[in-house]
């Protein structure tokens, strides 16, 4: 899958939370993406996670250390958990549009 279409899913599954995890919760729902995106090949094998290179490319677009960069530092960028979500598949596109 490429870094596009897995940007279209994440879109799918941030409008429509409880859908595709018990509560919907920001943590569920990239528990759920981090588990998909490794299935279907997404990103760079070599790294733990999918979502390494994002995490790392969200860090330096805000001026944030990257070393210690991590999910609790991304959701307190917003002011709520509902607008961490709506915001991850903005900047996904944004990151996957860079490339």
């Amino acid at each position: 899958m490429s870094e596009a279409e897995f940007s279209e899913f994440i879109e799918a599954i941030c409008k429509r939370p409880k859908m595709y995890t018990p509560t919907g919760s920001f943590y569920e729902v990239v528990s759920f993406l981090e588990g998909f995106g490794a299935k279907m090949n997404v990103g760079n094998n070599s790294y733990h996670s999918v979502f390494t290179l994002f995490r790392q490319w969200v860090a330096r677009k805000y001026k944030i250390e990257e070393v210690t960069f991590n999910w609790k530092d991304f959701q307190e960028m917003f002011s709520s958990e509902l607008e961490s979500l709506k915001n991850l598949p903005v900047l996904y596109k944004e990151y996957a549009e860079s490339f």
